[in-house]
């Protein structure tokens, strides 16, 4: 059963299959690189006392106070380097061209990992719902190789799943670099500075208001790229397109825009992580056009 699963699955388009297998375990190393580096947030939500502090009471018969008296920051940067291991054990398993039961174990176990870091970012940055869903390209990356090797390749649901993954991480961008803040916590979507800080320096600008101007055109693209992801014909290839050419360039404009040649190995090893953990911003979209072209063709 499982050989006549991994025939179909390989006949589905063997090149296609393993672009998508290589993306994600590039983006698990990022993200492995990230919690290596002791950048993950969970000290946010480990040391939130309103939100922590009852649930500590309850289950260790704790109050707070005795809580961070156990050193609870170093136990939670030793988690977070746990972490890291369990991203890179992702990133090689990924690589298995493999049909067993337990790999469908991993898959889901590597989205359900990546959708709590989202959910940790977007705790961490206390604002709008876009700090969350903006990285559902990532957290449905190994589902979708979960899709390629169980499931029907880029049939259903497949293409409709990475398309909404897309046009979510694509709009929530275009949210983030348009600016909009709100009274309401779930829609307030404030301009990050590091978006104008990142646009000055890969530019060249001197100027905050040709880099808000320019943030702000690329935020409408995105959100109307997003809109026409869901048509059919020139369109949608032009969206895809667009997508691809404008994630691959936000993916590289952190380790561009602040790297140092003289303290190289220091730049790459805090930059070059963001760069790898976003490789589904434009490989996701890439994937799909490839998949649509192939399919055109075939008809």
């Amino acid at each position: 059963m499982a050989s006549a699963t991994l025939n179909k699955y390989q006949n589905t388009n063997p090149a296609l299959c393993w672009m998508m297998r290589i993306l994600c375990a590039v983006m698990f190393v990022g993200h492995g690189w990230m919690c290596f580096n002791e950048q993950m947030p969970l000290h946010a939500l480990l040391q939130d006392e309103p939100l922590m502090a009852t649930l500590v009471k309850n289950l260790f018969s704790m109050d707070w106070k005795d809580w961070l008296a156990l050193k609870i920051s170093d136990n939670i940067d030793t988690a977070v380097r746990v972490q890291a291991w369990i991203f890179f054990f992702f990133a090689t398993v990924t690589l298995i061209p493999s049909c067993h039961w337990f790999m469908r174990i991993v898959y889901l176990l590597g989205t359900a990992n990546l959708v709590f870091l989202a959910w940790l970012k977007y705790f961490a940055a206390a604002q709008g719902i876009g700090h969350f869903l903006e990285h559902a390209g990532q957290f449905c990356m190994p589902l979708m190789v979960y899709l390629m090797v169980f499931g029907r390749g880029w049939r259903f649901p497949a293409g409709i799943i990475a398309s909404i993954a897309i046009a979510l991480t694509f709009v929530c961008h275009g949210l983030l670099a348009i600016g909009l803040p709100s009274d309401i916590s779930w829609l307030n979507h404030p301009r990050p500075g590091k978006f104008m800080e990142m646009t000055m320096l890969s530019l060249g600008l001197e100027s905050e208001q040709k880099a808000g101007n320019i943030l702000l055109v690329a935020g409408i693209l995105d959100i109307v790229a997003a809109v026409f992801l869901f048509t059919a014909g020139k369109w949608r290839t032009i969206s895809l397109a667009y997508m691809v050419i404008w994630g691959l360039m936000t993916a590289i404009a952190r380790p561009w825009s602040y790297f140092d040649p003289a303290f190289a190995s220091e730049s790459l090893n805090r930059w070059l992580p963001e760069a790898l953990y976003r490789v589904p911003h434009f490989g996701l979209p890439l994937c799909l056009l490839l998949a649509l072209r192939r399919r055109s063709n075939n008809v």
